[in-house]
């Protein structure tokens, strides 16, 4: 991942932060006054605060506040990546060195639906990969081209460097990034960002709305449309910045 040197940092904003922190704070309150008056109609799984993440149940307004607390607890991760039905294996932390180590290292070969070459990376990188697939990869696979994608392809995620012209490291340096190059789909397509961004309307249209959803799921997301180093992949992370471009 390159990032434009004239960029500006973004400001802390506690404005941002207390709405941030609002809407999970409003229904945890109502769920828990929807328990105490009416315990015989406790609140459905995805509406109940108190029930971990279930990243292959319908989407809410507390999902992604249980996502937050499911890649903050590696136990809790790991649960939610299995209930996925994702195929992957642990081990423990992988140290090189202060600056490119693995927490939580998982390897992941299958996401809830699509196949990918086993991927090294950090258990929540590959749980947000699998929210993103099953929210967002999919359905606008079915939307614009009729078909589920079968697998997705990549350039990996852990890889001890610096950013390219840059002396700071990598968010890849600590697997907290993954970038992908394309898919193919179940009806024997396949989509390549280095010859599909600007391709066929189709491919265009499911290109970008796979990138609008990526940016749902993490906090930096970079498509071709950022500079000429991203012309063939997507690179997402959850370092520092946040922008989705």
């Amino acid at each position: 991942m390159q990032r434009n040197p004239n960029e500006p940092r973004q400001p802390f904003s506690l404005g941002r932060l207390i709405g941030g922190l609002f809407l999970p704070v409003v229904v945890l309150a109502m769920g828990i006054g929807a328990l105490l008056y009416h315990p015989e109609t406790p609140l459905a799984d995805p509406w109940n605060p108190t029930t971990p993440l279930d990243p292959i149940a319908r989407l809410t307004p507390i999902t992604h506040w249980k996502l937050m607390r499911a890649v903050a607890d590696p136990v809790q991760c790991r649960a939610a990546l299995a209930k996925s039905g994702a195929a992957f294996t642990t081990r423990p932390d992988q140290l090189t060195s202060a600056q490119c180590h693995i927490k939580t290292p998982t390897r992941i070969s299958t996401t809830t639906s699509a196949r990918l070459s086993p991927l090294e990376t950090r258990c929540e990188m590959a749980l947000r990969l699998t929210m993103w697939e099953r929210h967002g990869i999919q359905p606008a696979a079915r939307k614009n081209l009729g078909a589920d994608v079968a697998r997705i392809h990549h350039f990996g995620s852990y890889s001890c460097r610096k950013i390219a012209g840059s002396e700071r490291m990598s968010q890849h340096a600590t697997a907290n990034a993954i970038d992908i190059s394309g898919f193919d789909f179940t009806n024997g397509k396949k989509i390549r960002l280095r010859s599909d961004w600007n391709g066929e309307a189709d491919k265009r249209a499911f290109l970008r709305d796979v990138r609008n959803s990526a940016c749902t799921w993490f906090g930096l997301v970079l498509s071709p449309d950022y500079n000429a180093a991203h012309h063939d992949h997507f690179h997402m992370d959850q370092g520092r910045w946040a922008r989705c471009r």
